[in-house]
C-alpha cells in the first residue's frame, strides 16, 4: 500500500478577519478527502510562522502549506530558505497575490485546493527578493508603497478588504507627496523627488495590482518600477492604470531590470513586502535566484 503524502500546515488565525481559526477546523478532513495527511499548527504570534516553518522541515516534511495571505507565505517562506521543501498555500488573505501568480484555486473555487495540491500541482523554483535582509516573494516598496500599506490596514477595518487597497491609495494620494531618494539599480545612480520605487519579483501586489506585467517568478531578476515627481492627478490615473498594468508611460513612469536596488532617503519612510510594512532610512535590495521550491499550477 502506497504512503499517503504528509503536509505541515501552518494556519495565521487572524487571516482574512479571523477566517484562518474558521477554516482551520475543516482543513484536516478537507486534505484527508483528498488522500493527504495534514498536520497542522496555528501561529501563536506575529513572527512565529518562520520558526514553525524551520521546525517542520527539520522534522522532515517535504511541503509545508501557509494557510493565510502574502504575509503568511512570507514568514513560512522566511523559515523554509535553503531546504529542500515545496512552499504550498491555502489563501485566505487581503490580497493573496502569490496564489494569483502561481495559479491557485482563489474566492468561490478555494475549497478546491486539497484536491488540487494532491492531483495537479507541480513543483516548481522561483526566485525570492531580499530587503534589508528580509525576504519577500512578490514585491517590495517605498515612498508611497508603503504608505498606502499602512492606510491599508486602518481602512480594511471600515470598509472591508475588497475596497481597503482602493481606499487606502487614494487616502496615500491626497496626503503623500514625492521625497528626495538617491535610487541606484545596479550601482547606476538617480537622484531626485519620487513617489516610489517598487522592486517586483511577481507580477502582482496589493490585491490584483500589476506594477510589473512583464515579470517572472524565475527570470533571476527585479522588475523595478520608479516612479517621479508626480501630481495628485497624474497619480490617481497612475493608480487606475495600474490595475491593468499599464501604468508605464517611459517618461514620469519607468519599469528598469536589475538585480540590486539601493535607495538612500533623507529621512526614515514606511516601505511594504508583501503587503507588510517596515521603516527604513536606506533600503538594500537584492534577488536570490531559484532559491525556492512551491506548488503551483502546471
Amino acid at each position: 500500500m502506497t504512503e499517503r503524502p504528509r503536509i505541515y500546515a501552518i494556519v495565521n488565525p487572524a487571516a482574512g478577519h479571523g477566517r484562518g481559526a474558521r477554516v482551520a477546523r475543516g482543513l484536516a478532513r478537507a486534505f484527508d478527502d483528498a488522500g493527504t495527511i495534514l498536520e497542522m499548527a496555528v501561529t501563536p504570534a506575529p513572527g512565529e510562522a518562520a520558526r514553525l516553518a524551520a521546525a517542520a522541515v527539520d522534522d522532515g516534511y517535504t511541503t509545508i502549506l501557509a494557510v493565510g495571505g502574502d504575509g503568511t507565505a512570507n514568514e513560512v517562506a522566511n523559515g523554509m530558505i535553503g531546504s529542500s521543501a515545496a512552499l504550498a498555500l491555502y489563501p485566505i488573505g487581503k490580497g493573496n497575490d502569490l496564489a494569483r501568480s502561481l495559479g491557485y484555486p482563489r474566492g468561490r473555487r478555494l475549497r478546491r485546493v486539497p484536491q488540487w495540491l494532491a492531483s495537479e500541482a507541480r513543483r516548481r523554483t522561483i526566485d525570492v527578493g531580499e530587503v534589508n535582509g528580509r525576504l519577500f516573494l512578490n514585491a517590495t516598496g517605498v515612498g508611497i508603497d508603503g504608505h498606502v500599506a499602512e492606510r491599508v490596514r486602518a481602512s480594511e477595518r471600515v470598509v472591508g478588504q475588497r475596497l481597503a487597497y482602493l481606499v487606502g491609495s487614494l487616502v496615500s494620494i491626497a496626503t503623500y507627496r514625492p521625497q528626495q531618494m538617491e535610487v541606484k539599480l545596479d550601482g547606476t545612480a538617480t537622484i531626485g523627488r519620487f513617489l516610489t520605487v517598487i522592486s517586483s519579483n511577481g507580477t502582482y501586489f496589493g490585491g490584483g495590482m500589476r506594477p510589473a506585467p512583464r515579470a517572472r517568478l524565475d527570470d533571476g531578476e527585479l522588475d523595478v518600477t520608479v516612479a517621479g515627481d508626480l501630481t495628485r492627478v497624474q497619480s490617481i490615473l497612475a493608480l487606475v492604470r495600474l490595475y491593468f498594468g499599464e501604468h508605464e508611460n517611459g517618461t514620469t513612469i519607468v519599469t528598469h531590470r536589475a538585480r540590486t536596488v539601493e535607495i538612500d532617503l533623507e529621512r526614515e519612510l514606511p516601505l511594504q513586502l508583501d503587503g507588510e510594512v517596515a521603516h527604513a532610512e536606506h533600503v538594500s535590495v537584492g534577488i536570490r535566484p531559484r532559491a525556492l521550491d512551491v506548488l503551483a499550477a502546471p
